[in-house]
């Protein structure tokens, strides 16, 4: 047996990574017994649970104000081997040990702190590591003997085990954590007697003086007369009367072709000479945001802001740079910065994958899986839409491309072959569709994840990933984008 005692700093000699080099070294068996279970940590480790053939067990202690409905589900996902003490109560369960068995070989990793993102990876802070090597005989012996008393604290009162009906039960009984809003109101003694207390007709009367304030008529509200717009644009506002002894501020005109505004004198007014190269933006390249899209108010070709140069108070000077500076500035501050992040582009005219979440089953279409059309507009060049065929369906006219399909169901290994699939499109239409014969034959639930992959411009690779599968959660972790009309997301590679 060897003991040794390890600092962890940040990103230096970590227990996440100790963990993941024992996961991700095939151990037969490892052991968690960890009393503060927190969701960050959890996903860290998750990470190198995925399709390994580790057996796993778990004691955990649970809280309502750390742990998750999720984190429970996921564990069960793993192993049925889960164990839970309620940290609600007075008495806690205080643990945070992990042990990894091989062959040959056993380690036991002793930490002072929580299993959390900071507590296993950047916090500065000291954990043991015990070495026994299961070839020599007192090794073995002495591992056994702990292990056995680390695995009766499953037997101890409090402690029970997980399962699907106790994760209902602990969300019911507010043990865990829970984004549900319970409202609980107490009446007063006045309300129980069917009486008012002063404090309730205090109230009142604060609310009907509070209504007859925004209701009040003898507030003058300055009036825009835009009536005769035939030659210049003027504006008559009725001031207060005690306003209107101030004595007038300078003004100054200005002409824009055949438009007169006046504005006051101690604004400043800006001219916008910065051009816009179109070859700048390539739209299939680039995804860009509709909604940031405004409307202007143009007048013989240049943008002008009427609102803001009508209604500027003047008395306040405005102080504006022109976009050409702000670029200018902007270049000059990231030149000067010495660490400056890099972002690799995309060009989605070379996309070959596309993963989303699949909505739900319909009965009337199962022969058909549905894209949204916005992505058919973000990546054209998969679909290959621009160069298919016309083609009539059911009275109505459809752009078609014939495809050889190949359909693969993830979760029985079952594979069909479809020569005579199509993609289809109805101009307008939200979405467009793959059919084929053979996805009848699948069944899927929804936000299960589908995979196409483009092979050739007629040739196609689609395979159907069960959430209940391991690998769902490798491909989840790529669908990074959400789309426009759904909280369902998707990516692309």
């Amino acid at each position: 047996m060897q003991v040794n005692i390890i600092m962890q700093k940040e990103n230096e000699n970590t227990l996440a990574s100790a963990i993941s080099k024992c996961l991700g070294e095939n151990a037969k068996k490892a052991y968690f017994f960890v009393g503060n279970f927190k969701e960050s940590g959890y996903k860290i480790i998750e990470e190198d649970l995925i399709d390994i053939k580790t057996k796993l067990f778990f004691v955990v202690g649970i809280d309502k104000k750390t742990t998750t409905r999720s984190m429970l589900e996921s564990l069960l996902d793993y192993t049925d081997d889960v164990y839970y003490y309620s940290n609600n109560n007075l008495n806690e369960f205080v643990s945070n040990i992990c042990v990894f068995e091989y062959t040959d070989r056993a380690y036991i990793y002793v930490s002072g702190s929580n299993i959390s993102e900071s507590g296993i990876q950047t916090d500065l802070s000291l954990y043991t590591k015990i070495t026994y090597d299961l070839k020599d005989s007192l090794d073995k012996k002495e591992y056994k003997s702990q292990l056995k008393e680390l695995q009766k604290v499953v037997d101890e009162d409090g402690f029970n085990k997980l399962d699907s009906d106790t994760i209902e039960k602990l969300v019911e009984e507010k043990e865990i954590f829970s984004t549900r809003q319970y409202n609980h109101s107490v009446m007063s003694i006045s309300e129980l007697l069917g009486k008012k207390g002063k404090k309730e007709e205090e109230k009142e009367d604060k609310e009907e003086s509070n209504a007859e304030d925004v209701y009040k008529n003898d507030i003058e509200i300055p009036k825009i007369d835009l009536s005769d717009m035939s030659d210049d644009i003027s504006i008559d506002i009725e001031i207060p009367e005690e306003e209107s002894q101030r004595e007038p501020k300078d003004e100054i005109a200005i002409e824009y072709d055949e438009e007169k505004i006046t504005l006051p004198k101690d604004i400043e007014t800006y001219e916008d000479t910065v051009s816009k190269d179109e070859n700048d933006i390539d739209k299939n390249n680039e995804l860009y945001d509709e909604s940031m899209a405004g409307e202007e108010l143009e007048l013989n070709g240049d943008a002008l802001d009427i609102n803001d140069m009508l209604f500027s108070k003047a008395d306040v000077k405005l102080n504006l740079e022109t976009t050409k500076s702000k670029k200018k500035k902007s270049k000059n501050t990231i030149d000067e910065e010495e660490n400056v992040v890099k972002v690799k582009k995309v060009n989605l005219n070379n996309i070959t994958n596309l993963i989303f979440e699949v909505s739900s089953r319909n009965a009337k279409e199962e022969d058909v899986i549905r894209i949204p059309n916005h992505i058919r507009t973000m990546i054209p060049e998969f679909f290959g839409l621009d160069e298919a065929e016309t083609q009539e369906i059911n009275g109505t006219a459809y752009k078609v491309k014939h495809i050889s399909l190949e359909v693969v169901n993830a979760k029985t290994d079952e594979k069909y072959k479809d020569d005579e699939a199509m993609i289809t499109y109805k101009p307008r239409q939200s979405y467009l569709t793959f059919v084929s014969s053979v996805l009848s034959n699948i069944m899927y639930d929804e936000d299960d994840i589908v995979r196409i992959i483009k092979l050739s411009d007629n040739e196609y690779h689609m395979e159907i990933i069960s959430k209940k599968m391991k690998e769902y959660k490798v491909w989840s972790k790529l669908c990074n984008q959400t789309f426009r009309t759904s909280t369902k997301k998707f990516g692309v590679m």
